[in-house]
């Protein structure tokens, strides 16, 4: 009886370790590129180096890495926080309901109006710092660059306002004041209430919705001078129901739900270049109004996170545009396509070669649009090579 048990549990241990080294063996060779529960990329191990050994680094990667990579580990995390948002709502829904015009602390969210996950407004004194960074390495690369027409587009969202109160922290006002760039070249996604936020942006996402991105690229093609705009073909209730990026990050799925709606484009013959390769398509838009995919996620809809998408509309009468965003500008860069001869797109994100004076001399940029929320002016992630 004792031998019988025992080789039980020798047979448990053995599958448990084979298991992880599998989950290590994939995560080295074979690693997941997105993380469809959090919807963002999947962390991938670093490169080992003495320094990156020695500061830690990479030992973090590791870390993070095997988190997203091991087997079931996802499913672990998405059964703890379920548990987790079951508890608290069970506490706090009646309250939300009732106080629609508080915030209510949810683990490291908010919610407000009843129903919409938000994150915290930020101090503008905690990030000036950061933004000055940012600020004084875009104002060096163009200085070095004179001869090409740059512009900004600063997107407004929950970070920058406080719902309770009225009162923004005057980041885009901050970021207007220290760029040294022709003012009429700056603009913004203003929001100065809640009603406008939640019309424009998701209640369980951190992007904004169809309509936000839709009005984004109208903004911003005025900003860069593009008279012939697109205009959608239909409106769409997809069908599909949306839990997005904050709704995953409190555990929310079963909770925070939304249909998820968007316009269809009759969008011009254009060929796309994603990351170096022939596409037929960047974003799955028509698949989703087909009703073929199993999930939507904002970007599995309009298209994820990537080194460099080239747009080529084959229009050698128009300009070429250089667009450094991040995940915001995804909605909007096929919209903007065919306003351009070429549309390029690049994440620093993902992009870790990325020379800003080389790239303007090899593809002949004349145009450069810097595009993001206040996440974007902050990160260090988007400094730039001098």
């Amino acid at each position: 009886m004792k031998r019988s048990s025992l080789m039980v549990n020798i047979g448990f241990l053995l599958v448990i370790a084979a298991v992880l080294f599998g989950g290590l063996g994939k995560t080295v060779f074979r690693p997941k590129e997105v993380n469809l529960y959090e919807n963002r990329p999947a962390h991938q191990i670093g490169e080992l180096s003495l320094s990156a050994f020695a500061d830690g680094s990479f030992q973090a990667s590791m870390e993070d890495a095997l988190s997203d990579q091991l087997p079931l580990a996802q499913t672990m995390k998405k059964g703890y926080n379920d548990w987790n948002t079951q508890f608290v709502l069970s506490t706090l829904s009646d309250f939300m309901k009732s106080h629609p015009d508080r915030y209510i602390v949810f683990f490291d969210m908010l919610t407000f109006g009843g129903e919409n996950i938000v994150y915290r407004p930020r101090n503008l004194a905690d990030v000036s710092g950061f933004i000055d960074a940012r600020v004084d390495n875009m104002n060096t690369l163009m200085a070095q660059n004179p001869n090409v027409e740059y512009f900004t587009y600063f997107i407004e969202k929950d970070t920058d306002l406080n719902f309770e109160t009225g009162e923004k922290i005057g980041a885009y006002e901050y970021v207007l004041d220290r760029l040294e760039m022709d003012k009429s070249h700056i603009a913004r996604f203003e929001i100065n209430d809640f009603e406008t936020f939640r019309e424009y942006f998701y209640r369980t996402d951190h992007h904004w919705n169809y309509k936000g991105s839709y009005q984004g690229y109208r903004e911003v093609a005025e900003l860069l001078g593009v008279d012939e705009l697109l205009t959608p073909a239909e409106e769409i209730d997809t069908g599909y129901i949306l839990s997005g990026s904050k709704s995953a990050a409190i555990g929310g799925a079963k909770y925070f739900k939304e249909p998820f709606s968007a316009y269809r484009f009759d969008f011009p013959a254009m060929d796309i270049t994603i990351d170096g390769e022939p596409a037929e398509d960047y974003g799955n838009q028509d698949a989703y109004f087909a009703e073929s995919p199993e999930g939507v996620a904002y970007g599995l809809f309009y298209g994820s996170d990537c080194a460099e998408i080239v747009f080529d509309t084959h229009q050698a009468d128009k300009r070429n545009i250089l667009i450094l965003g991040e995940s915001f500008d995804n909605a909007i860069l096929k919209l903007l396509a065919p306003g351009f001869h070429k549309l390029y797109s690049v994440d620093l994100r993902a992009n870790e070669d990325f020379v800003f004076s080389n790239y303007l001399r090899e593809h002949e940029i004349d145009t450069v649009l810097f595009i993001g929320n206040l996440d974007y002016f902050v990160s260090e992630d988007f400094l730039m090579e001098e």
